[in-house]
Parts: C-alpha cells; structure tokens; sequence
C-alpha cells in the first residue's frame, strides 16, 4: 500500500530527535539544501530516496532548532528582576485551591520612563480571591512580579518544568498581586466562543453536581482535570485508566460517532455531515484545550470523514503519520510532550497489532474480543513509554478499561447534551445531569477499588533508552513486522525476542548498586536518601510545603515518591524524622502512607499534629517506631550511624534545637547530618565530647545565620559542604554570613538552589559526586 506520509513522519521524526540532540541550526539548513539537490541531480532511483530521507531528517533538526531559537522571545532579557508588564491573555485560564493561571502573550514592558515592546509568553500565576474577577482570553492587562525563568530539571529522572513550558510556547514565569485590566484585544471569535462554552459548562456541573463528581466529569468531558482530588487522581492513574479522564482520542471519536448516528437518523448527506461533524470536531477540540492527543485524533477524524466524501479508501496509518506531520510543523516541540507519545503510540499499537491479536481471541464474544485487542495493541506499544515517564505499570487496567471506557462513553454523550440542555433551559438540563452522575459515582467507586488491590501497580525503574529499543524490535518480530530473509533467523524468531525481552529488563531487575547518598532538591526542605550497596534504603526527612499555604502540592508525593520509583525502590526499611517540621516531616507522611516502611527513627517527641499523624500512621500500617537519642547507634550495611543528638531526657528551648544529629561512616567516608540544628544545638554537641569530625557536612537550618559557627565547624573540619535550601526562598538562606566562613575555610560547597540534587557514590576507592543541574562529576581519591 502506497503510505507516502509514512516515510515522510519517519523521517522528519528522526530529524527533529537529531535537532534536539545536537543543536546547529545552519549546518542543518545547508545538508539539507545539499541532500535536495542530490535528489533532484541524481539518477539512481535508490540514491534518490536516500537522498530525500535524508534532507527530511536534516530539515526537520533545522526545523526544530529555528523554532526553539523563537520560543522563548526577548521577554527571558529581563528575567531575575521586577518587571511591569502589559500583555494579552492567550488561552482559558485554569484554576487550583486559591490560584488562578493565565497564559499571556506579552506585548510591552516597562523601562524608564516609557514602555518597550517585546516578544514571548508569560505564565502568570496570582491568589484567587473571588472568582467573579477572574480575567478572560482576550483581556489586555497590566501587571508586574518578580519575572522569573522556568526551573529545568533538579532531580535525578524528575520532572524538567522549563521543557514543559516551551513545549506550549512559554519561557517565563510570574507570580502578581498587580493585575489591571487595560481594555480588550483581538481575539480568535472562534476560539473566544469555544471557551466561553467551556466556562458555562463547568459553572453548570458544579451548580448541579457534588464536588468530587464535578470535578471527574468537568475532567471527562472537558479534560479539565485541576480539581480532581489528589487521591482520585492517584487512584486513577493507578487502575490503569488515565486516558479516559484526559480528553483524547476515545472522547473525541465517541464524540463523531455520536454526529454521525445522529445526523444519518436525519438523512444528512456526506458533504454537509463532513461540514457540520468538522465544525464540531473542531470546535470540541478548543475547548478540550487543543492537546496533542485531541489534535491528533481530529485530523485523523477528518481525513476519514474526507475520504468517505471523495469515495476513497482511508487508510489508518498514513493518516496518523499525516497528522503528526502536521502536527510537527505546527510545534516541533511537542514530539517531546508525554501527551504526543502516548497518543500516538497508542494509535500505532491498535493500528499495528489489533487484527493479530483479535483473530487469535475469536472465541470470545465480540465486544470482549474487540476490546481487549484494542487495549492490548495499545498497551504493548505505550508500556515502555509510561513506565519510562512514570515509573509504574498498571496491572489492573486491562480489567478496568473493560469496564470503565463504555461507562465513560455515556458519560461523555450525556454531559455533554446535559450542559448544553442546561445553558438553554436549566431545570432541564438539571435532571439531565442526574444519569451521568449516577453513572460517574459508579466509575469512581470502580477507580477507587480497583488501584487498592494487591498488586494493581507495578514499580518500574528508570531504564536505558536501549531497553525501550530492544523491547521494541522484539515486539516487531513477534508480531513479523520484520522481513528476516535467513532461514536461521526466521526459524528462531520467537526464542530471539524472548531473548531480547530479557536483556531488556535485566537493568531493572539487577541494577548496579554503589552505596549512594543522595541529598534530594525540596525546595526549601531537607530530603536525604541513602541507598547501600546491599539494596537497604535509608530515608531522612521528606521536605513539605507548609500548611498555610494552602497549596495541594506535596513534596513527598510529587517530588520524594517519583524519585523513589525511579530506582526502583520498593521499600524504605528506615525512615528519619530529624524533628516534625512542616519542611522535613510533612513530605515524609506522604511517603510512609504511600510506600511500605518498615521502621521509623525519631528523636523527642512533640506535641504537634505531625508527630500524632505519624504515630497514626505507624500504627494503622503496623510500622516499627524508634526513639533514639545521644549514645544510639545502629549499623546498616557495614554503614555505621551514631545518634550524636539530641539528650533524650534535656529538650532544648527551640525545636530546631530539638533535631536528630547523625553521623555515619561507610568505607572510611563520614557524613554529618544535622537537620535543622542551631547555635544551641551546635554548643551542645561540642560540649559533649562526641567525635562530630566528619567529611561531608550538611549544612544545619539552610544555611542559617543562626547555624554553622566558627567553632562548630572547627570541630567538624569537613572537605565537603551542602546546603539544602529553595530557590528564591523568602528567608534570604543561605546567610552570607555561612557562605564566606565555608569559603575561608577552604571547604567546597554545594547548593540544591544552584546545584538541584547533590548525590555521593562511595566505591571502594573513590569517591564520585554528582550534581543535576549543572551535571558534574567529582572524583575524591
């Protein structure tokens, strides 16, 4: 079959992974203009092709590079400084706890005594007081913050924000109290009804529905998801059936199929039933918010709408590769956005592999049979991809897509039809509403059940992109998307993926282990992560957000529990609360709810709500807890820990004060953690005669002024120094103060503000340290 947008997707795929890769915009455009000519000049038909791959795959890497160089725009000049800006609001605002976010396209920026005009986009973030003064697209409005750059990756295999941003265009970031409408700028009519919709939409469901179904149904039918619990979200995730709650391919092909029934009922003929269906299609897709997922299934949509109108055969996979051409050329970005790659490698699994698999299951019904092709197909080529961004597999989800997808499907038609009914006639549209509730607390409960079974998820470690190529290339000779010419090699095909399959996941299943220290980017908490050679985990605080906040973010959940999973930890046999500080104990909660723990180690107990939740959650999960105090030791791994404070029975005035010391020691390598030790603190270690001399010193309280004396670190004369502390933070940590004394002395500092995460591998006669952000390495002898 002739698939001429196969071989150009393939290759301008290549291309644009090549532009990310290795960044030379020109030599890129040169090749490519070389490759064009020896095309055109050249008369050997295979030469030709090659040739034409190959001015694809240097177009799109210069494609890619000349569209990266314009994203971020002049706006990112005046980044790291407060900033007056007038700008337009490009997109429908989105809303969590007490904030709201507005996407801006900036237009000018204060300077002097005038304005100067600029280029880029803003995300800009502010509290969200009332929401009958919440801005709309459209709005110019002015407004000044401290202008800020997106924070890129700051963790081993964590989340890199500043791509996520230039994947949607935007380069920079601000937090405003300052925001004043100015007037109103042109708008896409289009796309201003789209979100108006959108808006009315939401207001209704939540008018008419419960909060938590709201949410899940304001997530379905829309793709809105800010609302959804925490924990329902968790839960979905985890049953394997995420895609149902992000508008996608499934809600938008529900959608066509809902039309086409409809208008076939009225005898609609194909050319006025392709207008209305693309009107529609397109329409939804604004306000689903145009992901790549709902793009991607639109054009696919229309291509096969067309070819019914001309009376030509569509064939699926030159029009999947037709639209992500198109797609490409509009962002080459989001080749690297998780919603483009699921979407699409879900579609290539179905396309590739559900004929196969369906003529092997004919004995089962057809709606079972026609399901679980689907889903396998889809699931076979997407697994790599979510277990590579997520670290965990659902084995669940084959059982709960069976039967939560139909649900949703009615869910969908029936919301949908319910708001719009209740835009025009509200009481109407208000019993409407009451059978995809009914049908969406049905869904909920079967989410929530099902991802609590043993066994619903599976931890996946971080694997080498090799694993993925290999997985892959076995699933190819499986299914004989290989032509094998020897006979040898046909003969054993199976065995030969087999074999690959296991080579495969053999870096998950015996990873490399050094003895490992890890001091995790919190923002401004502490995290620690001690890893030994033998597989044991040790775990020292978990960072956390204050409570009055009000933020539903959670460093454990969000920051400390990915990170985890990412190397394949399974288990945390102890857990350290140095004291129960919002910003050391509060993340370590989440952990202990989310993972299985099997001893907790704390100092004095308080009498706050951390510590009773702790003993709560010890109790319920049946966890070992340990009181420890000066004169403690025990021994992990050949890896010594000597409790150095506090006094069991002598509490110090501040809590602070009130912090577990450890130091351990591991191959003739010492470290001393101090929490959030101060100067009182420090006098009583020294005063005691312990041995606090250590090579590694993390740094106590962040760096505080009222941490690290002279004396103190006198006694301790460390090599190494780290200070764990937050971005901007609003203590001024570290102390200017800390930082001259660490460098007078000599002693190499590392920063998780400057540094990100900061991790020590011991081996037996080096020492190698390893810093995220800027990605050096360091060889102690």
């Amino acid at each position: 079959m002739y698939r001429p947008f196969l071989f150009i997707a393939t290759y301008f795929v290549f291309g644009v992974a090549l532009g990310n890769f290795m960044k030379a915009a020109w030599m890129y455009f040169f090749s490519t203009i070389i490759c064009l000519l020896a095309t055109v000049f050249c008369k050997n038909k295979k030469a030709k092709v090659a040739f034409l791959a190959a001015s694809l795959v240097f177009f799109g890497a210069f494609y890619y590079c000349f569209r990266l160089d314009r994203i971020p725009g002049t706006i990112v000049d005046f980044a790291g400084e407060q900033q007056t800006i007038v700008g337009i609001i490009s997109d429908t605002l989105t809303t969590k706890n007490d904030r709201v976010v507005y996407d801006v396209k900036t237009l000018y920026i204060k300077a002097n005594e005038g304005y100067k005009t600029i280029t880029g986009k803003v995300r800009l973030s502010s509290s969200l007081e009332d929401k009958s003064q919440m801005l709309r697209y459209g709005d110019v409005i002015e407004f000044s913050g401290k202008l800020k750059l997106p924070q890129g990756r700051r963790n081993p295999n964590g989340f890199d924000y500043n791509a996520y941003l230039l994947q949607k265009g935007i380069s920079t970031t601000m937090f405003s109290r300052e925001i004043e409408v100015i007037g109103k700028g042109k708008t896409n009519a289009f796309k201003a009804a789209a979100f108006y919709l959108r808006e009315r939409l939401v207001a209704f469901f939540e008018s008419h529905l419960p909060p938590n179904i709201s949410s899940l149904i304001v997530g379905i039918t829309l793709g809105i998801k800010d609302n959804i619990p925490g924990e329902t979200i968790k839960a979905v995730k985890d049953s394997g059936v995420a895609h149902a709650f992000a508008v996608s391919g499934l809600h938008t092909g529900v959608i066509y199929g809902a039309l086409e029934l409809f208008l076939n009922k009225l005898g609609a003929s194909r050319k006025i039933s392709f207008v209305i269906e693309s009107i529609a299609i397109v329409f939804y897709s604004f306000m689903a918010g145009l992901s790549p997922s709902v793009m991607r299934a639109s054009i696919m949509i229309m291509v096969f709408m067309l070819s019914k109108v001309i009376g030509r055969e569509n064939d699926s996979l030159n029009s999947l590769c037709f639209s992500a051409v198109i797609l490409l050329l509009i962002n080459p970005l989001i080749l690297f956005s998780v919603s483009f790659q699921l979407s699409y490698a879900a579609v290539i699994g179905i396309v590739l592999f559900y004929n196969p698999i369906k003529n092997k299951l004919n004995a089962l019904p057809k709606y079972l049979n026609e399901s679980i092709a689907v889903m396998v197909g889809a699931q076979l080529v997407v697994a790599p991809i979510l277990a590579y961004y997520f670290y965990n597999l659902s084995l669940i989800g084959f059982i709960t897509n069976l039967l939560v997808v139909p649900l949703v499907s009615f869910i969908l038609i029936g919301g949908i039809i319910s708001g719009i009914t209740g835009l025009f006639f509200e009481p109407l549209g208000a019993i409407f509403i009451k059978f995809p509730g009914f049908l969406l607390e049905l869904v909920e409960n079967i989410v929530l059940v099902s991802s609590r079974l043993p066994f619903a998820t599976v931890i996946v470690p971080a694997m080498p992109l090799i694993s993925t190529f290999l997985y892959y290339i076995s699933l190819a000779l499986i299914f004989d998307l290989l032509s094998l010419k020897s006979e040898y090699y046909i003969k054993h095909k199976k065995a030969i993926a087999i074999l690959l399959i296991v080579i495969a996941v053999l870096p998950g299943l015996w990873p490399f282990r050094a003895f490992e220290v890890t001091f995790i980017d919190v923002g401004q908490g502490d995290s620690l992560l001690i890893q030994t050679a033998g597989g044991k985990v040790i775990l020292i605080d978990g960072g956390g957000i204050p409570s009055y906040t009000n933020s539903d973010f959670d460093t454990g959940e969000d920051i400390v529990l990915p990170l985890l999973y990412s190397k394949g930890i399974k288990q945390i046999d102890i857990a350290v609360f140095t004291h129960f500080d919002d910003d050391h104990a509060k993340g370590l909660l989440s952990i202990l709810k989310s993972m299985r723990v099997k001893n907790i180690v704390y100092g004095l107990p308080e009498d706050g709500a951390l510590y009773n939740e702790m003993l709560e959650i010890a109790q319920q999960k049946g966890i070992k807890t340990i009181q420890v105090a000066r004169g403690d030791s025990f021994i992990v791994d050949n890896a010594v820990f000597d409790v150095l404070h506090p006094v069991k029975y002598a509490p110090f005035s501040s809590g602070n004060n009130n912090s577990i010391v450890l130091k351990m020691s591991y191959n003739g390598v010492s470290f001393l953690f101090t929490g959030d030790l101060e100067y009182e603190g420090e006098q009583s270690l020294i005063s005691s005669r312990s041995d606090i001399g250590a090579h590694i010193l993390k740094i106590g309280h962040h760096g505080s002024s009222t941490s690290t004396s002279e004396e103190f670190l006198s006694r301790v004369n460390p090599m190494y120094a780290v200070i764990t502390v937050g971005v901007d933070n609003n203590f001024g940590h570290p102390s200017a103060k800390v930082i001259d004394l660490l460098e007078e002395r000599g002693i190499a500092v590392f920063r998780t503000d400057i540094n990100g995460a900061i991790s020590f591998k011991i081996f037996k006669d080096n020492v190698k340290i390893y810093t995220t952000i800027s990605g050096r390495e360091y060889i102690k002898p």
